[in-house]
């Protein structure tokens, strides 16, 4: 048998670089190779079968980093979407509350006034005593012209600016002393908004709803867009407006 020992050896060689040259995956092959001791089975196929029965091949499951660090056969990050852009706000305007239809006549029932077709007020006849006063003095200037400065010098005059205009009714009434100017009445009286009158009123401008109608210069929120001193429909509280009262209405 030593004759056979190189013999084997040479097989065995020729095993091992034929095994080297097989391509990858392929299946595992078992050889028997006899030697001195009675032959010995060996493994001839790289990544053969391990205890569980499956082949152990390198790099099995790996993908292969492409540029920037993405694996090949990944689809690629989507971008974050770009922020919208900042439309401009646009200022929105007060809305009038809807109005009931003018009448004629110069009271009405309850505690709501009604805007007349001469465009003066209807008393409404529930009101407290002062609050239908008051009424019934802006009644006097409603129509007036607009002038800066109106009403200030003199109260009874032919043209009113707003604060003018505000002031008319509250001195004819004994609310208040003398004209003041727009600023003075956002710091006047009660803060907050009334029972039954409320006032509006910043260094720029003042304006002042009584019993359900608002009494202004500016024709904001107006469908009749008439100039001058007016009743026009209520609009509450506007942007960068101060609300005062006056005590006890």
């Amino acid at each position: 048998m030593s004759g056979a020992m190189p013999i084997a050896r040479t097989v065995f060689a020729l095993l091992i670089l034929a095994l080297a040259a097989a391509p990858a995956h392929a299946s595992p092959v078992r050889v028997t190779i006899a030697t001195d001791s009675g032959g010995a089975e060996l493994a001839s196929t790289p990544g053969a079968a391990d205890e569980g029965g499956a082949a152990a091949w390198p790099g099995d499951g790996d993908i292969a980093p492409g540029p920037g660090g993405t694996p090949f056969g990944q689809p690629l990050p989507l971008p974050l979407p770009l922020p919208l852009p900042r439309l401009p706000q646009v200022p929105v305007l007060p809305q009038p509350v809807p109005q009931l239809p003018a009448v004629t006549t110069s009271f009405v029932p309850g505690t709501v006034a009604r805007l007349r077709t001469d465009g003066r007020a209807a008393i409404p006849r529930a009101a407290p005593k002062r609050v239908r006063s008051l009424i019934s003095q802006y009644n006097r200037i409603v129509g007036r012209r607009y002038r800066w400065g109106g009403g200030h010098a003199v109260v009874e005059d032919t043209a009113f600016d707003c604060s003018g205009a505000v002031g008319y009714g509250l001195i004819k009434t004994g609310l208040l002393r003398s004209t003041m100017v727009s600023g003075s009445f956002a710091r006047w009286a009660a803060p907050g908004a009334g029972r039954w009158m409320t006032i509006y009123a910043n260094r720029s401008h003042v304006y002042t709803e009584v019993a359900g109608l608002r009494l202004d210069t500016s024709a904001v929120g107006d469908p009749s867009g008439a100039g001058g001193v007016r009743w026009r429909p209520v609009i509450g509280e506007r942007g960068g407006f101060e609300v005062r009262h006056p005590v006890g209405l």
